[in-house]
């Protein structure tokens, strides 16, 4: 065989070892599988000293590289961006919630005051039904108040996670876009 039909059959091969690289690269991309060098060598049948070696098939490989860390990105900035309007939202409600709470005892303690003043013969006593009927509203009220507290209590530990849940997200986030930690230049 002489030189020249050697080196034409070599550019031959590789000219199809490209091909073949270009097209497991565009499938993997369409399914959003990780685009490695050994998979793409081999899926594509050639060895993975050719992916290093040509420079066509390292430009192909690099780029698509680029791209699927671009989309994996996007969808993890989407997903943090979601799971933090979530956690907001409840903490924002959680927030809601306890300042009701807080006007229903104000409320109710002013209501309590009230039926207090109301309740005096004119010559200043108590009658004995009036104050069994005191004693019974306001063990009603206190059972009631208690129950506010509690369920406060419950929502400012909720608001607490979501808090926490949020900032561990950010501190996700972070981590996600300076790899290296913050500070340092992306390549």
């Amino acid at each position: 065989m002489r030189p020249e039909q050697a080196i034409d059959a070599r550019r031959r091969a590789s000219t199809h070892k490209v091909a073949a690289v270009t097209k497991v690269v565009k499938l993997l991309g369409r399914t959003g599988a990780p685009i490695t060098r050994a998979s793409v060598s081999q899926l594509a049948g050639v060895p993975r000293s050719f992916t290093y070696e040509n420079v066509e098939a390292r430009q192909l490989i690099g780029a698509a590289q680029t791209r699927s860390q671009l989309r994996a990105e996007g969808r993890a900035e989407g997903v943090t961006a979601q799971q933090e309007a979530s956690w907001r939202e409840r903490a924002l409600n959680a927030e809601d919630h306890i300042l009701g709470l807080r006007r229903e005892i104000s409320t109710q303690r002013r209501l309590v005051s009230d039926l207090t003043g109301q309740l005096r013969e004119p010559d200043g006593t108590w009658s004995e039904r009036d104050r069994d009927r005191l004693r019974e509203a306001n063990e009603v009220l206190l059972s009631e108040r208690h129950q506010l507290l509690r369920e406060r209590d419950e929502l400012r530990r909720r608001l607490a996670a979501a808090r926490a849940n949020i900032a561990r997200l950010n501190a996700e986030r972070v981590v996600e876009l300076f790899p290296d930690g913050p500070g340092k230049a992306m390549p």
